[in-house]
């Protein structure tokens, strides 16, 4: 059984250094442009090589390391650790090594063909807008009743600010509303870099609403026949910055390419029931402490035409036309 599930359309063939480790997760990077070697639990995306989850280590590997049988990644740092069988393994990654053919990750080799490259990008059929923005209104309540407590939610329910309670966290929530408030109040880019690094994590909340706005412009430019990737190249530029996970995935939003989860979501609002909405919701909010949701509010108020909630804590006018 192949242990590579999928390798994303924006990977390109040459050698990545390691940059860092996280759950599930190994960065890799070069030229300043970062690819994720991740089990199948994180899924799909442009710059994602997803190996399934439990998968062994090659003979040879195993017979070096004494053991054989499923590992899995430990640790943090430069110095990370395979874990096979309940056994800790010290060991630093070496590049990661890709070719229009194979990955070679932690010395082992995965060949791989094109129909195993997954597909960032999604065609919309203008057809269908009735049933998108009847999904759209569930997804719109899904997230004032099952966001995480400290997501950005709190555009569409001020009564969810009561979650914020220290000052820190009510500063926060200002800074977030008032660039919110630009943003749909005819003053884009001066919202844009309000918003821009807002927040804590590896991609803070207000870099996380922007990358849900950049997938919003390319959804309306796909359902309205609008122009807006002028738009979407000055909102990157206004929110690009010194963090390459955010500056990675803001280009990718940028350009219409999607990871798996929100892929998933947009599928399931041109197309699915409401039962399929809810679960593909569910999925994006799993994402992170508070990632998936914030991207979520940035997506649902850019594509929705009326938000009269945020109005309210905003004290902003109807969202006119972005542009």
């Amino acid at each position: 059984m192949n242990s590579l599930l999928s390798v994303g359309d924006q990977i390109e063939s040459g050698i990545y250094r390691f940059h860092s480790r996280f759950n599930r997760v190994v960065n890799f990077e070069r030229h300043g442009r970062l690819v994720s070697v991740v089990d199948e639990q994180i899924g799909p995306g442009p710059l994602n090589i997803v190996l399934r989850r439990g998968f062994s280590l090659s003979p040879s590997e195993g017979e070096r390391a004494g053991v054989r049988g499923p590992f899995s990644l430990q640790g943090s740092g430069a110095h990370c650790a395979l874990k096979v069988r309940g056994t800790l393994l010290p060991s630093a990654f070496p590049p990661l090594k890709i070719t229009t053919s194979s990955v070679v990750f932690a010395a082992q080799r995965f060949p791989f063909t094109p129909c195993q490259r997954y597909h960032s990008t999604l065609n919309f059929d203008p057809g269908k807008l009735h049933h998108f923005h009847h999904n759209l209104s569930i997804f719109g309540k899904l997230l004032t009743e099952c966001a995480p407590p400290k997501s950005l939610a709190f555009l569409l329910d001020e009564t969810r600010l009561k979650n914020f309670r220290s000052g820190f966290e009510r500063a926060f929530a200002d800074q977030i509303c008032r660039g919110a408030h630009q943003v749909f109040h005819g003053h884009l880019l001066d919202g844009i870099r309000s918003l821009k690094g807002c927040g804590l994590g590896l991609t803070p909340s207000g870099d996380d609403f922007i990358a849900g706005l950049l997938i919003g412009l390319n959804l309306l430019q796909e359902l309205r026949g609008q122009a807006f990737q002028p738009t979407a190249d000055a909102v990157f530029s206004a929110a690009e910055g010194d963090n390459i996970f955010s500056n990675t995935f803001l280009d990718l939003a940028r350009r219409g390419l999607l990871f798996g989860r929100i892929k998933d979501l947009l599928i399931k609002l041109m197309t699915g029931s409401e039962a399929s909405v809810r679960k593909a919701t569910g999925k994006l909010f799993a994402i992170g402490a508070s990632s998936g949701a914030d991207l979520a509010t940035g997506f649902f108020l850019t594509v929705h035409e009326q938000s009269r909630p945020v109005e309210r804590w905003c004290q902003r006018q109807p969202m006119d036309r972005m542009g």
